[in-house]
This record gives structure tokens, sequence and C-alpha cells, in this order.
């Protein structure tokens, strides 16, 4: 539904009642507007598509099309067999790793016997130096005590050493399983999809029972109190399109009303596949009852003049020549739609326009 820019009054003026019997016409003063095209879709100015976090089964929604949710409000709920499993094995995993905190004990006490039984057998090994030194005893005595202190200060060593690698294994594994432990229950709770933001629930785009990823979208969700006019531009006509511009829109579920709006954004990248740029309008007036994906046709006004001076389309070639009772006429053109011209030099209201004959 293309609008024309001047009502059918002006076009049988233009074309009808200017028209004399040698198939002539006459320009016309009459309003002109010229503006682009573009074929465009009602969206919520508030919409977002809701992606799972975690990968899995939905078991089922709390919500259906056209709920309302607030922010945080769960909207399905995906089956976490498997994340369950995953946090009970990582609650275990810390139960295992607070267990072996036993094994660090026992290791310490291990080394304190230890060390006193270095300090007894140091101490032996000094008394037979000095009855030694004294002639008493025999070498064969002093060897062994001297071994025995060796012996002893060797196994505080080795139990030094291996306390201190136990001590930093398990705290390794702690520091692990709490993680683990922490991640599996954050997966858990991942697994209740919820919604982002207070809105309405546009559309399910999963059924109960589907397989969806953090890849696959679950839902559309948005603010249906506010709606932008979401337009495909031609590219060879976004250089005349501006923000601000006026547009006038035609709904195909108002057939036969206009509602009037204005550019309020151009997405500065061309869609290589439609060579098209996306360009989004808001309503000044708008109807009683609006919904997301509703099809409209949009012209928007990139320069309109109350009054000038017109011809009909058909009447001038690609070069601006114009043929009259008195010859060919090259003009100087300014505005432009689907069916008029206008005129700047070289026609007057007086001059005769040779009408074309219809193919």
């Amino acid at each position: 539904m293309k609008f024309n820019h001047l009502s059918l009054a002006v076009i049988a003026l233009l074309v009808g009642g200017c028209k004399d019997k040698n198939n002539t016409i006459h320009p016309q003063y009459q309003p002109i507007v010229e503006s682009v095209y573009a074929s465009a879709t009602i969206k919520a100015a508030q919409q977002y598509t809701l992606y799972p976090g975690m990968s899995g089964r939905i078991l089922n929604f709390t919500a259906t099309e056209g709920d309302r949710l607030s922010a945080g409000q769960v909207i399905a709920h995906l089956d976490n067999t498997g994340a369950a499993l995953s946090a009970s094995t990582a609650g275990e995993a810390v139960a295992l790793s607070k267990v072996s905190n036993k094994q660090l004990q026992e290791i310490s006490a291990q080394l304190s016997t230890a060390v006193e039984q270095a300090k007894l057998d140091s101490l032996n090994y000094k008394r037979q130096q000095n009855l030694w030194a004294q002639n008493i005893g025999s070498l064969s005595q002093l060897e062994a005590k001297k071994l025995a202190a060796a012996a002893s200060k060797n196994a505080v060593k080795a139990l030094q050493a291996k306390l201190s690698v136990a001590q930093s294994q398990i705290a390794f594994n702690q520091k692990q399983a709490q993680n683990n432990q922490g991640t599996a229950a954050k997966s858990l709770s991942e697994f209740d999809v919820k919604a982002d933001i207070s809105g309405e629930v546009f559309q399910l785009l999963a059924e109960p029972g589907e397989w969806v990823s953090p890849q696959k979208p679950l839902a559309i969700l948005g603010n249906s109190s506010d709606f932008l006019i979401h337009m495909e531009v031609d590219e060879v006509d976004i250089a005349k399109v501006k923000v601000g511009q006026s547009v006038v829109i035609g709904l195909d579920a108002y057939k036969g009303r206009s509602f009037k709006g204005h550019v309020s954004r151009i997405i500065p990248i061309m869609n290589a596949k439609s060579q098209s740029f996306e360009v989004e309008a808001v309503f000044d007036e708008k109807p009683d009852q609006l919904y997301p994906g509703l099809s409209a046709e949009v012209n928007i006004v990139i320069a309109e003049r109350a009054k000038s001076l017109l011809i009909p389309i058909t009447c001038i070639d690609k070069n601006n020549v114009v043929k009259t009772k008195s010859g060919d006429v090259t003009v100087k053109t300014g505005l432009r739609n689907l069916e008029f011209v206008e005129i700047l030099e070289g026609l007057t209201e007086q001059s005769e326009i040779l009408v074309p004959k219809s193919k």
C-alpha cells in the first residue's frame, strides 16, 4: 500500500481537468510531497530474545504467551539431573578433602614423636662421646649412638618434608573442591531460566521436551506499552533519510487509515543480502491497539512544498525533456514522487504539454 501524495481530486485536475481536445495538459500549482517508501514491521521498543544459560531439556514453562513477568522471575525449568549429580559429587569432594585433614594430623603426630626421639638420640650420643673421652665404653657403642642420632635427625627431616607436601596438597584439594562445588551450584541455578527485565512474553520459541542451548533462543520478551516502526530502506534511498523526518504509516490491520510518526534512528550497517538499511521510527500518533509483528508500509517524507508547479511524471523523460506544442523543452526539476514532478524552470501554467500515448 504505497501512499499517493496528492489527492485523487488533484490527480484528476492535472490529468483530466486540464486536458484539452488536442491531448495536451497544462502545468498546475499544487502541493507536493517527496518521500521514500519502505516496508516495515511493528516491534516493541523494549524487546529482547531470551537464551538459556546452560544446555538442557525443557521440563516445563512457568509462563505462557501474553503473561507478564517481573525481572528475575523464572520462565522455564530445564532438566538438571546432570547438574544435580555434579553438585553432589562436588559436595562429596569437599567432604573427602576434610577427611584428608586426619592424615595431616597423623603426620604431625609422627613428626612430634620423631622430634622427641631425635632429641633423645642426640643427647645419648653426646653422653657417649663424654664417656669415650674418659676411656669409658667401646668404639662400637659410640658409633651406634652416632648412627642412631643421625637416623633420628633424617627421620625428622623426612617427616617435615612429608608434612609440607601433604599440607600443600590438601590445601589445593580443598580449594579445588570448593571451586567445583561453587561451579556446580551455579550451574544448578542456571537451569532455572529467568527473565532479565520486567515485561510481557511475546513468543515462546521452544516446546517442553525440546533440547536447548545457550545458542538457541527460548523466548521473546518485551514491553508492549511502547512500539517502534522497524523499516528496511533500500541503499539507493538511504542518503535521503535523516533522523527527525516525518513518516506516514499504513498498517494492514487498519485498512484505510494512516498514522504519523518520525524517524528516530538509522542503523549505519547495510544488510548485504537485501542491500538495505535498518531505520527505526516512533509513533507521534498511533492506534489504540498494537501488536509486535504487525506489517506496515511507510513513506518517509523527504521534502514537501505547499505550492509548486507540477506535471505528471509520465510527461518528462530521463533527460528532463518535456514535449510541448511549441517543441521539446528542457526543464529544471525539483521534488518528485511516484505521480508528479516539480518544475522549477522551463514551463508555465500556460504551457501546453503533449500527453504521451498509452502503451
